[in-house]
């Protein structure tokens, strides 16, 4: 766990992993008409729908639990991990060290959002000051980031591919699920990325799951796609 820590911290690959995490919560903020609206909302409502894009930060940590599995497939460098010291450790100890490194992520990107917003509003005329709906976004973030590197990183051992696993990580809940929100959204709340938003509430989104309900589906989620990834990765080192 420590040296997967580690090297989620070296090289140019923390660089990535860093403008991606800047880079998400902009997209979903562009996505629809939050900033045309700012003038005529009241501050502690403006506040809520801009601090709401924090809540796809397990989007980014679904990718570093992806990127830590795959990157040694692409390398080629797995099966002599799992030969020194073996599958069971390698499995748990890059499932433990995503799950870190995502809420070291989560917790500075909210602190930085704070800022973006407190900014977005100030050119708007309004004062930001955070409102119930922001401290549920900062603290659903939480859990949702910790269940989003599980499920980064069982991708990862399933996939076995670096661009297939970042396709799956990043494009399914920014592009497949949220417009499958739109035409279909008794539907989409339950897939695995809209499940771990609703853990955080975000109010540009009220048509997702309940906290609680939310909660229960990803991890019924997070367990079969754990329990996929073991099946897999132990027939592929057997």
């Amino acid at each position: 766990m420590r040296a997967e820590i580690l090297r989620a911290r070296s090289g140019f690959n923390t660089l990535a992993v860093l403008l991606l995490a800047g880079f998400v919560p902009v997209i979903v903020l562009t996505s629809d008409d939050t900033l045309g609206r700012m003038t005529s909302l009241d501050a502690e409502t403006a506040a809520g729908l801009l601090f709401a894009p924090v809540a796809w930060t397990f989007v980014v940590a679904a990718f570093a639990g992806a990127f830590g599995v795959t990157r040694e497939f692409y390398y080629g460098s797995m099966g002599r991990t799992v030969v020194q010291v073996g599958f069971a450790r390698a499995f748990v100890g890059k499932v433990l060290a995503a799950m870190v490194v995502g809420l070291i992520l989560t917790a500075g990107l909210t602190l930085l959002w704070c800022g973006v917003v407190a900014v977005v509003m100030s050119v708007n005329g309004l004062t930001f000051a955070p409102s119930p709906a922001v401290f549920r976004t900062a603290l659903g973030a939480l859990p949702a980031t910790a269940l989003g590197s599980v499920f980064g990183a069982a991708v990862g051992w399933i996939v076995g591919n670096y661009y297939a696993a970042a396709a799956l990580v990043l494009a399914g809940p920014i592009a497949f699920e949220l417009a499958l929100l739109g035409t279909a959204p008794d539907v989409a709340r339950f897939l695995p990325g809209l499940s771990l938003a609703a853990l955080a509430s975000p109010q540009n989104h009220p048509v997702l799951l309940p906290p609680g309900g939310g909660l229960a589906v990803a991890l019924a989620w997070a367990l079969a796609l754990t329990t996929g990834a073991w099946i897999v990765g132990r027939r592929r080192f057997a």
